[in-house]
């Protein structure tokens, strides 16, 4: 399911503009028009890891995840210490159906050793 949407949407956790929205939800209503639900990326993570969580979400965020590299909030943030990257990366998932995310920003991959 593609959730590519028109434009910066509000997140529906956080409430902030978000230019990459992903579609978390979608709203039926019985009479009336129903409605979708987007997020930021940070959140539909969250999102994602809710029991009734839609199969489909999960695929969506592995797909992005695929197609860029995934940054640590406090890398985001440029509180680089603080990121609990993984080196050497892990051996793989703790179990089945955990995805174990490892940071790439650049600051963690520098010749310095820093």
């Amino acid at each position: 399911m593609n959730s590519a949407a028109r434009g910066p949407l509000p997140c529906c956790r956080c409430e902030r503009l978000t230019d990459r929205p992903v579609l978390v939800g979608v709203v039926e209503s019985g009479s009336g028009p129903g409605g979708m639900l987007y997020a930021c990326p940070d959140h539909a993570r969250w999102f994602a890891t809710l029991p009734h969580a839609p199969q489909w979400l999960r695929d969506e965020l592995h797909a992005r995840q695929a197609a860029e590299p995934y940054r640590s909030v406090s890398c985001r943030l440029g509180q680089h210490p603080a990121c609990r990257h993984a080196d050497p990366p892990d051996p793989g998932p703790p179990c089945d159906g955990v995805t174990v995310l490892t940071c790439t920003c650049p600051c963690h991959h520098r010749d310095d050793g820093a």
